[in-house]
């Protein structure tokens, strides 16, 4: 007889009546294989055990039955790595200055022990308590995952050797471990973080399941679970506990009898429906064999005693293996004692719920103890069985706690056995939980913007990059350039905010380019849902506010109205800003939109010997490889740095033939209106050309240092027989960093 096994029960049960079985019964399995001797205090696994990872030499690795989650040990780190960038800026063109920025990145390679028993696989992994891997294997953070699932044939970790060496590099058969190679940790404040995984090493385990190889782990050479087959989701024991306290545990949320015979250790449920049938002319049985009148004595407790509720806190999985509370109370009678029980068992609600049930009903029914006198011919009754009896003609079923030998009879004491009636019904409540995901990034969406009217007051052409992505969990980008057609990249810059960014769902029309546009509107689609436009006042908007560049074109808007279908359509507005006023025809369905305001675009200044030059450029979501974005072709126009194009231009014929043009120069920057103040020139020196058209063929070049120039009637004979009634011109104000800026175009 398993005495320490039954008695684990006893303490499950313990009541009013005292233990279940105690010290009475023989042993025929040794105690010391089981329970370990010396008094010590036997202590069960606890819920938050698994939860804290360690690295202490010698922590126990897990023990991992079903579907659990895991913290593990730390068996190996290669401690941080860290990695430098650096990125240079030219400013002033040759002989320039340089701006080098450093920026620092870290990694680390950990190898975390996992279960003492082989497993199947691992699903998700947690870090600092947020999804590093779902379920569908997408990452939050570049790593490179093996796992060891712990069989006897498994081959050491290449990492491993090809760190420590081959040789010192044990293959820890076994034992389940799993790898996590260059773990990015810029998502972890630059630390390892707290790792916890999900790891699967039986799909749908049992109650017997888990007591079997516990049994066995013990030493118990036979063990009979068949009838222990209540389906667990999972159990890790996390901490050394000995096998005494693990089955106490177990035994106290799923009620069991365990008994000894032939060898064989025995799980059965308490409420079976098989046991010995003790006949009434049988009970009561002198020492002398005569009758006697008290057959059956019965003892009743207070209610009082009794708990009138039990909550059962356990390891939920539709919790993300948080903790859940289950309650069972009672329907009837007064009593008002609460009792609380916790177990690192991983259970769903449901199974929880009726488990508490089934504890709170067996701990009423310890409210009676029978005590009943046998003949001898029921020697082969043994704690933990069933015996049926008739009393007052009605039929009673007790689970026979204790039995005490005399050499004429023996004294059976038990306690009944019955439902689950009186107790309040429950589904198992699971309260809101929201779905744990790793979001998908996305790629990262690149307008590279050389447009006029963009650059600030340098020397160097500027350029603009705006960046952003679909996804609500998109974390910015990277943006990588190069310069030897992609044999090689340099990070020029990074963002972690997104640019507002979309596409026009319809053309915009032609309009105004000196005043209001009140004719015109256009639907915007922005690329997320988290994006927003916003109307501004006129003053607002004359002071700058809702700039945005529309295909080619730099609008203004003072209306933004969102629509029912998530659309913003855009009126009020200022059209060709910045000198764009040549794209203000050219619109089509589907082109570009950015919004300028609100910093989320980057300026940068390029060298000025690129003007003429592509380049390649890459936007590389956070955390994303480079290898696996596409390159975009971006030409260096220097368009920031051309002068304007000219306006108010105006012609003269004099008498002898002769034409004179004049023109009102304009500025690229600075331009504010002050009384008594041209605006400023913003190159070196004041210069102009202007072509003479035939057709699309520039038949003279006629250059200047003022806004005006003369093209005499020698001239126009020379270049078409005679002077010309009207003429096709095109005026360029000239820049000594990028030659003509951009043209006045007409007839005159």
């Amino acid at each position: 007889m398993a005495t320490l096994v039954l008695a684990a029960v006893g303490s499950f049960l313990a009541g009013p009546p005292g233990a279940l079985i105690g010290s009475t019964i023989g042993s025929t399995i040794d105690r010391t294989l089981l329970f370990p001797p010396g008094g010590r205090t036997r202590e069960g696994p606890r819920l938050s055990d698994a939860r804290i990872q360690s690295s202490a030499l010698g922590a126990t690795i897990p023990l991992v039955y079903g579907t659990a989650r895991v913290a593990g040990n730390v068996l190996w780190s290669s401690g941080l790595r860290e990695t430098r960038t650096e990125t240079t800026q030219k400013s002033g063109g040759k002989g320039g200055s340089k701006t080098t920025t450093v920026e620092f990145s870290y990694s680390t390679s950990v190898v975390v022990g996992l279960s003492a028993r082989p497993i199947i696989r691992v699903d998700r992994i947690w870090a600092d308590g947020k999804l590093l891997r779902d379920a569908a294997g997408t990452l939050l953070s570049p790593v490179t995952i093996r796992l060891h699932t712990g069989g006897e044939t498994q081959a050491p970790d290449p990492l491993l050797q090809g760190i420590e060496g081959a040789n010192r590099t044990p293959a820890m058969r076994g034992l389940a471990y799993i790898v996590l190679e260059d773990l990015e940790l810029a998502a972890f404040a630059n630390r390892l973080p707290n790792l916890s995984f999900e790891v699967v090493a039986d799909t749908a385990p049992t109650v017997g399941d888990i007591l079997g190889d516990l049994a066995t782990r013990a030493g118990v050479s036979a063990v009979d679970t068949s009838a222990a087959s209540d389906a667990v989701t999972g159990l890790a024991l996390a901490r050394e506990v000995d096998a005494r306290g693990v089955i106490e545990e177990v035994l106290s949320v799923f009620p069991l009898v365990a008994s000894e015979g032939d060898g064989t250790l025995r799980f059965a449920p308490l409420l079976a429906t098989a046991g010995e049938s003790a006949p009434a002319e049988e009970l009561g049985t002198r020492p002398d064999g005569k009758p006697r009148a008290s057959r059956v004595m019965i003892e009743r407790g207070q209610a009082s005693e009794l708990p009138a509720e039990i909550s059962l806190t356990h390891s939920d999985p539709g919790r993300d293996y948080q903790a859940g509370v289950q309650r069972a109370r009672r329907q009837l009678g007064h009593a008002e004692r609460r009792e609380s029980r916790s177990t690192a068992l991983v259970l769903d609600a449901m199974t929880a719920q009726r488990q508490a049930d089934r504890v709170l009903a067996l701990a009423w029914q310890h409210q009676e103890s029978h005590r009943l006198a046998l003949p001898l011919s029921f020697a082969a009754l043994e704690p933990g069985d069933r015996l049926d009896y008739v009393l007052d003609g009605a039929s009673r079923r007790i689970l026979v706690e204790a039995i005490t030998r005399h050499p004429l009879h023996l004294v059976v004491s038990g306690f009944p056995l019955a439902g689950t009636a009186g107790l309040l019904p429950d589904a198992g409540a699971v309260g809101d939980f929201p779905i744990s995901t790793v979001v998908d990034p996305g790629t990262s969406v690149l307008h590279v913007l050389d447009l006029p009217g963009l650059a600030a007051a340098t020397a160097n052409p500027r350029i603009l990059a705006a960046m952003a992505g679909a996804s609500s969990a998109w974390p910015g980008a990277v943006l990588y350039v190069s310069r030897d057609g992609g044999a090689s990249y340099d990070r020029l810059a990074a963002s972690s905010a997104p640019a507002i960014v979309g596409t026009a769902r319809d053309a915009l029309g032609v309009g105004p380019e000196a005043f209001w546009d009140e004719a015109n509107s256009v639907r915007i689609d922005l690329l997320a849902t988290d994006m927003s436009l916003e109307s501004h006042s006129p003053l607002a908007v004359l002071n700058g506010a809702n700039r945005a560049v529309l295909g080619g074109e730099i609008i203004q808007f003072r209306s933004a109205v969102l629509e029912a279908d998530g659309s913003y359509t855009l009126s009020g507005l200022l059209r060709g800003r910045g000198g764009t006023e040549a794209a203000i025809a050219t619109h089509v369905a589907g082109e570009r939109f950015i919004l300028l305001d609100g910093g989320a675009v980057l300026g940068l200044d390029v060298p000025l010997d690129l003007v003429g030059q592509s380049v390649l450029v890459k936007a590389v979501t956070v955390n994303g490889l480079i290898e696996d974005v596409p390159a975009a072709t971006v030409p260096i126009g220097g368009e920031g740095l051309k002068p304007l194009a000219p306006v108010h231009v105006r012609a003269a014929r004099a008498s002898d033939g002769s034409l004179t043009l004049d023109w009102v120069r304009r500025t690229r920057f600075g331009g504010g209106w002050r009384d008594g103040a041209d605006v400023p020139l913003n190159e070196e020196s004041e210069r102009y050309e202007v072509d003479i058209l035939s057709g699309p063929t520039v038949v003279r070049t006629l250059g200047t240092t003022s806004p005006a120039v003369t093209y005499g009637a020698a001239e126009q004979s020379a270049d078409f027989g005679a002077p010309q009634a009207t003429l096709d011109i095109a005026i360029h104000q000239m820049s000594a960093a990028v030659g003509r800026g951009l043209p006045w175009t007409g007839t005159v």
